[in-house]
């Protein structure tokens, strides 16, 4: 069942995905190029060093890291907080579009904040397909249902076919440690080819670590190298430093099965990040199926993966997806391709100046007709509500 290549799995349900595949040829393991840092070694950003962090608590802003010439550039943020926020009219369900810095109002922990950086949709967007491949996924396949494998390699796919020039996408996996299968690119190819390696990667255990994978992703941390030889860990920058439009697609079944960090600890790094998080649940299926059967204690462990993935959408201003069938997928991608590209970034530096790593709130309010009132009671905002300040640690880390 294994050797099987990606392109083939279930081609006359998921047309699409299973095209793309075909239309590009396997590529050798040496060519996927799985380097641990954020960019290729010409244009890899460095994490800031603390007279980097010091010249911009002055107010001095570093110069961007130099561009290659066939990728996009990744640029390191500053001190600013930035909020991505999607505005929906809850009457129609359609994002409201063409507004401007003048349109919205930003409060932190009740006191207005004057907004320095501004920045409407459509543009570049900087994600991490963020894909759980413990081993057990690959098990429960007959004719009728797809293996959940199957299920997350596909809905990446599907991500995938949406990417543009300017975007940078990069694929982790996780089973029971995060690995980076592709850095980041906007080469479709070369992704297409990542994820065929990844599908076919079975050196993993059983186990699906996702708050530690979370953690990793968004805070950085020592990474496992696939397809480099004589390659050990290298440290890997952290989403949360990155500028721009940024976010996390995970696509799991939300069962954690052995992370060493808490779901409240997860929690508060999911909140603290400013990054959107969009998660996909797969195995619904499964669930629907026979999940009257199954015994009341692993009923529940579903039921809170369920939770799980809802809540860290929710925290991070992003969306949960459950995905039962296979021809989902398709609406699924373009629905999160859509959110990510109709996002508002809005940045302020805090008038606040403590740096006790004391969590903040923040609280949006949005302006749609100019009347001088907010219109948030007929709005569906998604953004994040709030962040944890500088001096204090996350994970064991100083922040």
């Amino acid at each position: 069942m294994y050797s099987k290549p990606f392109s083939r799995i279930r081609v006359a349900v998921v047309a699409f995905s299973s095209l793309l595949f075909l239309a590009i040829p396997l590529l050798p393991l040496s060519s996927v190029d799985a380097q641990s840092g954020r960019k290729p070694a010409d244009t890899k950003p460095q994490k800031k060093t603390d007279v980097q962090k010091g010249a911009e608590q002055e107010g001095q802003q570093q110069p961007p890291p130099p561009s290659g010439k066939n990728e996009p550039t990744i640029k390191i943020s500053t001190q600013v907080v930035n909020v991505e926020a999607t505005v929906i009219d809850k009457k129609t369900h359609r994002m409201i579009n063409g507004l401007t810095k003048k349109n919205f109002t930003l409060y932190e922990d009740g006191v207005k904040q004057e907004v320095t950086n501004f920045n409407t949709g459509d543009g570049p967007v900087t994600v991490v397909l963020l894909l759980d491949n413990g081993f057990q996924n690959h098990y429960f396949q007959n004719y009728f249902d797809p293996s959940r494998a199957q299920e997350i390699f596909m809905s990446a796919a599907g991500f995938v076919q949406n990417v543009k020039p300017v975007d940078n996408v990069s694929i982790v996996t996780f089973s029971m440690k995060p690995k980076v299968i592709q850095d980041f690119t906007n080469d479709r190819q070369r992704l297409m080819g990542a994820l065929q390696s990844a599908y076919r990667d079975l050196l993993n255990f059983s186990e699906s670590n996702i708050f530690d994978a979370l953690s990793f992703t968004l805070l950085g941390g020592k990474a496992i190298q696939l397809y480099e030889e004589n390659t050990g860990p290298s440290d890997y920058l952290g989403l949360q430093e990155i500028e721009g439009h940024t976010a996390v697609i995970l696509i799991t079944t939300g069962i954690d099965t052995f992370s060493k960090i808490t779901f409240d600890k997860a929690m508060k790094i999911v909140a603290g990040a400013g990054v959107p998080i969009f998660t996909v649940g797969v195995g619904n299926l499964f669930f629907k199926k026979y999940g009257d059967n199954l015994p009341a204690t692993t009923r529940m462990t579903w039921l809170q993966a369920e939770n799980e993935l809802k809540t860290f959408a929710s925290l991070t201003g992003g969306a949960y997806y459950p995905m039962t069938f296979e021809g989902e997928i398709h609406s699924i991608m373009q629905q999160i391709d859509g959110l990510l590209r109709g996002e508002y970034s809005i940045g302020y530096v805090p008038s606040n100046t403590r740096a006790e790593g004391k969590e903040r709130k923040i609280r949006l309010d949005v302006d749609v007709d100019g009347d001088g009132k907010p219109d948030n009671a007929r709005l569906d905002l998604r953004y994040r509500e709030k962040y944890i300040e500088p001096g204090g640690t996350t994970n064991g880390k100083k922040k």
